[in-house]
C-alpha cells in the first residue's frame, strides 16, 4: 500500500514490486514501466526489499538513471520512489 503523504506530496503513484527478482529482472520490469506508465501518472514507488540482500537498492539508488526519472526518494529500507519527469519521451 502507497503511503498517503508521498500521494500527498508527489501526486499519482503507482507501484512496481521487484523484490525477490535479480537485477536484471529488476531492471528490465523497471524500463518496461517507464515505456508503458500512462502521462497521468508522476512517480513509481519500486518495492525492492532488502532482507535478502540490496543488490537491486543499491542499484536503483546509486547506479540507476533514465531522463524520464528526475528525483529519487527513499522513502524507506525496503522501497524508493522514482519521480517522473513531464516529458516522457526517451532519446
Amino acid at each position: 500500500m502507497i503511503d498517503p503523504f508521498l500521494k500527498l506530496k508527489y501526486g499519482n503513484i503507482v507501484e512496481l514490486d521487484v523484490h525477490n527478482k535479480t537485477l536484471e529482472e529488476a531492471r528490465s520490469e523497471l524500463l518496461y514501466m517507464l515505456d508503458l506508465v500512462d502521462i497521468n501518472v508522476d512517480a513509481i514507488l519500486v518495492v525492492h526489499g532488502f532482507h535478502k540482500g540490496t543488490v537491486i537498492k543499491d542499484y536503483i539508488r546509486k547506479k540507476f538513471s533514465d531522463r524520464r526519472v528526475i528525483k529519487k526518494v527513499n522513502t524507506d529500507a525496503a522501497a524508493t520512489l522514482l519521480v517522473l519527469s513531464e516529458d516522457r519521451t526517451k532519446k
